[in-house]
């Protein structure tokens, strides 16, 4: 099978862009299923819509992790496929610092902390948060359910959002957590404010936040997601380690993964070949 693609882009951010509108085409719809596997606990790489017959196929694969399901022909027989890559699977942490001098290339590794959030009106989401030692903390929330943004419009004019806050409260306990007033009874700390579409989802790519999360007192402590206005609790979750503890260890002592020059050179050179 060969697949001629037509341009690429970002699931992530091309996806928040269309938050502003109310006309969405099934391609949307088939970005949407993709970054919603990520709140279903499952891992979709990218997504293609085949503008013919408006399928969609999303897949925990891509063009980095196999180039020879993407290939590029101008055969007759070949047709048009939509290719986004899904950039919110994992936060740019990224960075390899070498020496020449121990001829050593290492990698500093970030500690991730992750809460699924639930809601009593049947809602679901994901906040994550990373952080690597010496670098501002990075965010991503992806939520659905909510209470939809009936005001949004094709043209992004006079457009008024349903706002929602984010929001660290380290004393509330997860079974209390919808309590009514809970906040004014509660401190906490406000990573972000997002908003809703017309459908009722909510998508916030990796941003940069005031929040440092290497620390073992944050694990276990409830995010909470408020309704701008009615300072309701509508979803709530528990920050757990995302991924091997191990890892975690290694990011709160700031622990690095060390490579041989020649190592990182021959995967560099592998790479552009690929690509």
């Amino acid at each position: 099978l060969y697949i001629l693609l037509g341009p690429s882009s970002s699931t992530c951010i091309f996806l928040q862009k269309l938050l502003l509108t109310r006309r969405f085409q099934f391609k949307d719809e088939c970005l949407r299923l993709c970054l919603l596997a990520r709140v279903r606990g499952t891992r979709c790489l990218s997504a293609m819509h085949i503008p013919g017959d408006d399928q969609c196929v999303i897949s925990d694969q891509d063009q980095i992790t196999r180039p020879d399901l993407f290939v590029e022909n101008d055969a007759h027989h070949s047709f048009t496929v939509n290719y986004f890559r899904n950039t919110c699977v994992d936060p740019p942490l990224g960075g390899v610092v070498c020496t020449m001098t121990t001829k050593l290339c290492w990698i500093s590794e970030g500690g991730r902390l992750e809460a699924r959030l639930t809601g009593f009106r049947g809602g679901e989401g994901i906040l994550e948060l990373a952080q690597r030692k010496g670098q501002n903390p990075k965010l991503l929330a992806i939520m659905t359910g909510l209470q939809e943004n009936k005001f949004a419009n094709q043209f992004a004019q006079l457009v008024s959002f349903q706002n929602f806050h984010l929001i660290y409260a380290p004393d509330v306990e997860l079974s209390s957590c919808y309590k009514a007033g809970l906040l004014r009874d509660h401190q906490g700390k406000k990573l972000i404010t997002i908003d809703s579409d017309s459908r009722g989802m909510a998508i916030q790519p990796w941003t940069e936040i005031d929040f440092h999360i290497l620390d073992d007192s944050i694990i276990d402590k409830v995010i909470v997601v408020v309704e701008d206005g009615t300072s309701n609790v509508v979803d709530c979750g528990k920050l757990q380690i995302h991924g091997n503890t191990s890892d975690w260890q290694r990011a709160l002592n700031g622990g690095t993964m060390r490579f041989s020059v020649a190592y990182v050179v021959s995967a560099l050179v592998a790479f552009f070949v690929l690509h």
